[in-house]
């Protein structure tokens, strides 16, 4: 069963997609597994997911217990980039 999107909804989820695509490019650019709960939880009216990070090396978890959201994992990947 598919549900129709509309409008704003359409252009959110395209950017969510997108969101998604980036955080696991960049986790693999820096040797990291990216693992995501691949449901759509809508938090302030937005598609969110939640996200945690593994190292690829030795495959132990590196992210908090409960996941980052989209924002927050977009966040530690960038600040994982500068050092």
């Amino acid at each position: 069963m598919a549900i129709q999107l509309k409008g704003k909804e359409k252009k959110a989820y395209k950017e969510f997609e997108k969101q998604g695509k980036k955080i696991f490019s960049q986790a693999k650019k820096q040797g990291l597994i990216a693992i995501n709960n691949r449901a759509g939880l809508f938090i302030d009216g937005r598609p969110n997911r939640r996200w945690w990070f593994a190292d690829k090396e030795n495959n132990l978890l590196i992210s908090v217990e409960f996941g980052l959201c989209d924002e927050e994992a977009l966040a530690m990947l960038a600040k994982n980039e500068n050092k």
